[in-house]
């Protein structure tokens, strides 16, 4: 499974930052979420967001 890291934590001796993803076994995978230090990676990463309102004419 891949996660993203939400907090900075250790793995495999590297230090990793909130941000970065790791692929994981499905078990460790839901370790790390469950204790709040990762999430589920999205399959894609998410729109920008725009600071201009969204007008239709």
């Amino acid at each position: 499974m891949k996660i993203e890291l939400l907090k900075p934590h250790t793995h495999a001796q590297m230090k990793m930052l909130p941000g970065d993803t790791l692929d994981l076994p499905d078990d460790a995978a839901r370790w790390l979420i469950d204790a709040g230090v990762a999430r589920e990676a999205d399959a894609a990463p998410p729109a920008p967001k725009s600071d201009k309102p969204n007008r239709k004419e």
